[in-house]
């Protein structure tokens, strides 16, 4: 019965090549998954390689036509450039303390900005600075990746392979939205993340007063009502000390009530320039300017009016999408009705995100559509 069940009966012969193939499949299947996904894995490796590369490219053509060796050199070890978060396990005072790291974080970049570009303008150091934040991003992915990488060569492990093969898409298309916001940033063309700037700057007559580090506000009329309409500092790369700017304005202005607009992440299957209204704060990042912006909010008893502006995460640091630009006039609209049902007093338009390519007044929004073209 035995011999019959490897020898195949009538079939002997291929019976024992199948059992044998069979038995070797079982043997050796996890070690050819592992090769193959190493090798699925290094080829992906080459990809971020490459991406991380093209970033650097364009941070040195934005520097230089003609980059010599040491300036390449000190971009390259500028790359390696981290932040080290601040203690967390007493989460008081935190907010400060990731501020303060944040702060520092912002002048050795400001520093190495106005070492390599000496002769650039305030414009271009802030789009070279952003420029580099993305170059960053794409090589810390490569680094992870590699990482990962040689960990499951040496620990064997099928599983953690498995785990990076799963991950490795993602972080792909991470690594290339990241390249194309570099070159957006270097050639200081508008984002995504832009739109809550271009919605506040079409409202503005003035640049007005900078209030805050890189913050404007300036006191417009809409619907009859006073608003202080107030953005990062444009036309170059910029989010600003808005949480500041806002505690500023409020003690000045007797702010009565804040409206808040920004670009949104969207789920899968919502359309991209779709708007959604809500409450509170439409702020990302890590949160500190977000809530100042709430401790205000929550001292004086004031509403908190959101418009979030939809668009996919790739879509927000690449180029300005069609969609999104589109999505102007509807975003006004409804702001100009939130000014309209809320009650007399002051009012706080603020349009957050990235200032890159954003004027600070309506007019500087004219031919921006030709801009955006490919």
């Amino acid at each position: 019965m035995i011999e019959n069940f490897f020898m195949g009966g009538d079939n002997s012969l291929i019976g024992t090549i199948t059992s044998i193939l069979f038995f070797l499949f079982i043997i050796f299947y996890q070690k050819i998954m592992m090769l193959q996904t190493i090798w699925r894995a290094e080829k992906d490796l080459k990809k971020l390689d490459e991406y991380t590369k093209k970033a650097e490219g364009y941070v040195m053509q934005c520097i230089s036509k003609k980059p010599n060796k040491k300036l390449k050199h000190d971009v390259r070890n500028f790359m390696n450039f981290f932040i080290s978060t601040p203690v967390d396990v007493d989460p008081y005072g935190i907010l400060n303390k990731i501020e303060h790291v944040m702060n520092q974080s912002e002048r050795r970049f400001n520093y190495f900005v106005d070492t390599i570009a000496p002769n650039h303008n305030a414009a271009e150091k802030a789009n070279l600075k952003f420029g580099l934040i993305g170059a960053l991003g794409v090589f810390e992915i490569y680094k992870v990746v590699r990482h990962l990488i040689i960990t499951v060569k040496k620990s064997n492990n099928i599983q953690m392979a498995f785990i990076l093969q799963m991950y490795l898409p993602l972080l792909l298309k991470m690594a290339k939205g990241n390249v194309k916001a570099t070159q957006a940033f270097v050639k200081g063309i508008p984002i995504g993340d832009a739109i809550g700037p271009m919605v506040a700057a079409s409202f503005k007559t003035e640049n007005g007063e900078e209030v805050a580090k890189d913050v404007l506000v300036s006191k417009e009329t809409i619907e009859g009502k006073t608003v202080f309409v107030m953005k990062a500092k444009g036309p170059g790369a910029s989010l600003g000390k808005i949480g500041k700017a806002v505690e500023e304005i409020r003690e000045r202005e007797s702010i009565e009530h804040i409206i808040t607009v920004d670009a949104a992440g969207k789920m899968e299957g919502e359309i991209t320039g779709s708007i959604a209204e809500g409450v509170g704060v439409m702020m990302g990042g890590v949160g500190v300017e977000r809530s100042k912006i709430e401790e205000v909010a929550l001292k004086h008893d004031l509403p908190l009016d959101g418009i979030a502006i939809k668009m996919g995460v790739m879509e927000a640091s690449a180029t300005l999408p069609e969609k999104v630009y589109k999505a102007q006039e509807p975003a006004r609209d409804i702001t100009k009705r939130l000014i309209k049902e809320a009650k007399n007093g002051n009012i706080l338009l603020l349009g957050v995100g990235n200032s890159c390519g954003i004027g600070n007044t309506k007019s500087s929004l004219n031919g921006l559509d030709v801009k955006l073209k490919p």
